[in-house]
């Protein structure tokens, strides 16, 4: 009889980039629905994914090799890998410790990205980057990780990077309960007047000050809408200063493990975010953004659909990746305004009226 196909990926961290990453896994189980797609990724986020359905397995990462008793743990858990006897596994990740895993797990066809000390772990290796006359040329996440799967001949149909968490009732029934216990107006949700607020907690050269997301605020507010403010870790006094500082119709949210934030975003009509793994969350469940842009690259990070929009100044500058900003305030980030934000709000939204 002959075996099951399986293939195993490999994202380890980094909400964004696994997220990303849904997109090709759903491409590739279309492409052959009996294959099986195992998933190595942080158990951070695993309640997170139990619910998508073209994962069959979800597995942790690996186990570091620190000491005798590290050694033992991850030699058991490579054995485990090898017993699911894939015939692909593709890298994600990219690390020398996911390319050395990728060649352990015994899979005849490994699909990584052609990075020094690691392409030679790899059966299939793409380019990291596309150029054309000697310029780097943008490339999304999601593109990046379709593109592994072409080179190994793993997907049969194009790939989307949007909607890929089917969010379940009883989520939406759970967020409907929180948002009775903060008092928010009956009907906000059903009317398409509750909007998401994401100030996160950004590093320096992503900063939009907090002065610009009160009056954003009180613009929404003034229009008829709910705001609710979300933060993650470390993020709470910012948010808690912001809806301090506005009269009325903003809300904070409560804590909220990662598994139910889908239920919260699939209420809501909007988000306003920074770019941010929540913004990649917001568009794996549907719900539109509004993404504001300055040191990153939309190019590589503004992935969804026709109401996921973009604020980018596109200064000379940016993007640059720096942490912090050489010029002080950073005027990639200051270039946007409360208005411009305003625009887009009402650009989504009359091209979901239309639809």
């Amino acid at each position: 009889m002959k075996s099951r196909p399986t293939l195993i990926a490999i994202r380890l961290r980094q909400l964004g980039d696994v997220l990303a990453t849904l997109g090709t896994l759903r491409a590739i189980k279309k492409s052959d629905p009996n294959r099986r797609v195992v998933y190595i990724v942080d158990s951070l986020f695993h309640e997170l994914l139990s619910e998508v359905e073209f994962i069959d397995l979800l597995l942790p990462e690996p186990p570091h090799t620190h000491g005798l008793r590290g050694s033992s743990e991850y030699e058991r858990y490579v054995q485990q890998i090898r017993e699911l006897r894939a015939d692909s596994v593709i890298d994600f990740h990219g690390s020398l410790r996911t390319a050395i895993l990728s060649a352990l797990t015994g899979a005849p066809r490994r699909i990584g990205f052609n990075v020094r000390l690691r392409s030679a772990f790899y059966t299939h290796v793409e380019p990291r980057a596309e150029f054309e006359n000697g310029r780097r040329l943008p490339r999304t996440s999601h593109e990046s990780a379709m593109s592994l799967a072409r080179r190994g001949g793993l997907v049969s149909v194009a790939g989307r990077a949007g909607e890929t968490i089917t969010v379940p009732a009883v989520r939406i029934e759970s967020a409907s309960e929180i948002f009775g216990e903060l008092g928010l107006p009956a009907g906000v949700v059903s009317a398409h007047k509750l909007i998401g607020l994401n100030p996160g907690k950004a590093y320096a050269s992503k900063e939009w000050g907090e002065d610009r997301f009160v009056e954003l605020c009180e613009q929404l507010t003034h229009e008829g809408n709910s705001v609710l403010v979300t933060w993650g870790p470390g993020e709470r006094p910012r948010a808690a200063r912001i809806v301090g500082r506005v009269r009325k119709g903003v809300f904070l949210s409560p804590p909220l493990k990662l598994h139910e934030v889908p239920g919260v975003l699939a209420s809501l009509s909007l988000l306003v975010t920074i770019d941010s793994g929540l913004k990649h969350l917001a568009v794996a469940v549907g719900t539109p953004t509004v993404t504001l842009f300055g040191p990153t690259s939309p190019g590589e990070w503004h992935m969804g659909g026709t109401n996921d929009r973009v604020l980018w100044a596109g200064l000379s500058c940016s993007p640059c990746r720096l942490l912090e900003c050489p010029f002080g305030r950073p005027p990639c980030m200051q270039r946007l305004t409360p208005d411009a934000v305003m625009n887009e709000v009402a650009s989504v939204r009359e091209s979901l009226v239309s639809v």
